[in-house]
């Protein structure tokens, strides 16, 4: 069974595995800017525990795009997955909720 991800604010949050996430698998998140947005950002995703599994500050986001980096990957397991990329040196936030079932 797929996978589904709510996400709001003014980064768009694309898990671009969605349609074969399932306990075990890799989550790839890509991400889309609304507004004219400038680096650097911080992405931070938390498990369903509540703990920080991964968070890291990014130059440049992955966009899918031909030149841009590789996806943020990261494996799940069942459960509620908490994804947020904010501008460290502005207000443009994006928040994600990604849930594997």
């Amino acid at each position: 069974m797929a996978g589904k991800i709510e996400t709001h604010g003014d980064i768009e949050i694309i898990c671009q595995s969605l349609a074969e996430l399932a306990p075990n698998k890799l989550a790839r998140l890509i991400f889309r800017t609304y507004a004219d947005c400038t680096p650097p950002w911080q992405v931070r995703v938390r498990s369903p525990s509540g703990q920080t599994i991964l968070e890291r500050v990014m130059r440049e986001l992955p966009t899918g795009e031909p030149q841009s980096p590789p996806p943020i990957t990261f494996s799940v397991q069942k459960g509620d997955y908490e994804i947020v990329v904010a501008q460290l040196k502005g207000d443009a936030v994006g928040n994600a909720t990604i849930t594997v079932v």
